[in-house]
This record gives structure tokens, C-alpha cells and sequence, in this order.
């Protein structure tokens, strides 16, 4: 195995064990979770750009204000979803976010999709309506707070495009945990849980797994092209559905493993169009 195909596959077992510890956290309130992920991801963050002797505010800033907002919108709702809903269906929704990526990049990027690739948009939206309407456990409320989050984490990656070549990635990393932390605080005041030790320390080690997933996945790239590699990403979904099970005690209906399996060849499929064209 190439180092780049291991490294995409430690980051989504990093990602999959942030995802089951935000499910096996689920009396701290979400807004809570991820204002200490923020917080870790702030630090390390703030570190680099002092190092690299980057203005934090400058031109630019609205915009990344603004890719900061979208991304704190989308951590939330989808952290919320994955305390209310079967890990798997949360988790699996929000691979939406690349549908709602290419769609907001006609009105913000100005780039049109492959006219193939919309029968599969179609596709993958009809996956997640079954999962909705067949299983019990996924409310109208939590589902569309699961799509809100797919659209908001592709609002985001429109924003990174739009920063490319005018803002340094690491300033793009920084304004994401910068805003969302102020962002968080009105909630705390009315939601606050105090943790435990043990709670206190796995909530900074989401933040920690968060850091260190990015920086495999961030290598992974680095060694290997995205066509060979971004399949493995649909691992995290693969570990959560695996963890919902043995943690859990999560067992999908034949309807939502259908719904699954429909996003899934919609989102593949949609993308493999996708690199046809380029």
C-alpha cells in the first residue's frame, strides 16, 4: 500500500473516531462540542500564522469571514444531527456537501456542472428522501437540519475557492475556529453543561483528532492525485455505519441502507462525470 492511500485511510479513521465521540457525548449539547474543538483548532492555528508572520485582518477579511460563518453554521447543525439521528444517516447526508458545492459554484464561482451530472444530483437527493421517509428514527426537523448542514459546508468550500491565490491556507484554517467561537458563545450562556474530567478530555480530543486528521488528509493529497485517493474518503461513512452497530446499537433498515447506496452512486458517479470534464 502507497503511503498516500494509508494516509487518506488514518485521517478517516481519525475523522470516523470524531464523529462517535461526538455521538457517545451527546448529553453535552453540540454548540458545547464544538466550541472546544474550536478552541484547540484556534490555538494550533493562531501558532502558525504567527509563525509565519501573516496579518490576520486584511483585504480579504470578509470574505473569510464569511467562509468562517458557513463553516460554523455547518460544524453545529452537523454535529447536532449526529447526537439526534443514527450515526451512519448523519454522517452520510452530509456527503451531500459536494452536490451543494457544485450547484452554489454556478452563482458564486460561475462554473457550470456537466450536464451528466445531474441525473446523479437527482439521484442522491432521492437516496436521502427515502432515508427520511422510511425510518422512524429520522425526523423531518433533524433531516433538514442534516441537508442545512451539507449546504452550508458547500457554501464554505465556494469560499475557499473564491480565496484561492488571495489569502495563505493557513489564514483560510484560522478564520474558521476565529469566528466560530464567538459565534458559539451567546448559546453557552443557556446550554453550558459542565464536564467531568474524563467528558473534559475527550472534548479536547476532538479538537486534536481534528487537527490531526487534516494533516494526513492534507498529506495524502500531497502524495497521491485526488482521483486515486478521494474514494477512501466514503470510509468515515463505511466506520460509522461499522460503529453505529457496535456502539451504538444501530441497525439501518433495509430503506435507509437503499437511501445509502442511492447517494452514494449519485455522489461517485456525479463526480466521475465531473473529472471527465476537467
Amino acid at each position: 500500500m502507497n503511503r498516500g492511500i494509508l494516509f487518506i485511510i488514518i485521517a478517516s479513521l481519525f475523522f470516523s473516531i470524531i464523529n462517535a465521540l461526538v455521538k457517545y457525548l451527546d448529553h453535552i449539547p453540540a454548540i458545547q462540542i464544538v466550541f472546544f474543538r474550536s478552541l484547540v483548532s484556534f490555538m494550533m492555528s493562531f501558532y502558525s500564522v504567527k509563525k509565519l508572520g501573516l496579518k490576520i485582518f486584511n483585504k480579504h477579511s470578509p470574505l473569510l469571514f464569511a467562509r468562517g460563518l458557513s463553516g460554523a453554521l455547518a460544524l453545529s447543525l452537523y454535529f447536532y444531527t449526529i447526537q439526534h439521528m443514527p450515526l451512519a444517516t448523519a454522517v452520510t447526508i452530509l456527503y451531500l456537501a459536494p452536490i451543494f458545492t457544485v450547484i452554489l459554484a454556478i452563482f458564486l464561482v460561475k462554473e457550470f456542472p456537466n450536464k451528466y451530472q445531474w441525473p446523479f444530483f437527482i439521484l442522491s437527493f432521492i437516496g436521502a428522501a427515502i432515508m427520511q421517509n422510511f425510518d422512524p428514527r429520522v425526523s423531518l426537523l433533524h433531516f433538514s437540519m442534516g441537508l442545512t448542514a451539507a449546504f452550508f459546508a458547500g457554501l464554505a468550500y465556494n469560499y475557499i475557492r473564491l480565496l484561492k491565490g488571495k489569502a495563505h491556507h493557513s489564514l483560510i484554517i484560522l478564520y474558521f475556529p476565529m469566528v466560530t467561537i464567538p459565534f458559539c458563545l451567546p448559546f453557552l450562556k443557556k446550554l453550558w453543561v459542565t464536564p467531568s474530567l474524563l467528558e473534559l478530555l475527550l472534548l479536547l480530543s476532538i479538537g486534536a483528532f481534528t487537527q490531526i486528521a487534516q494533516i494526513f488528509m492534507t498529506k495524502a493529497y500531497m502524495l497521491e492525485s485526488a482521483a486515486k485517493i478521494s474514494h477512501f474518503n466514503y470510509l468515515t461513512c463505511f466506520n460509522a455505519f461499522i460503529m453505529g452497530i457496535i456502539f451504538f446499537g444501530e441497525h439501518l433498515t433495509v430503506s435507509s441502507l437503499i437511501g445509502l447506496l442511492l447517494i452514494f452512486v449519485g455522489i461517485i458517479f456525479s463526480s466521475k462525470f465531473s473529472h471527465k470534464e476537467s
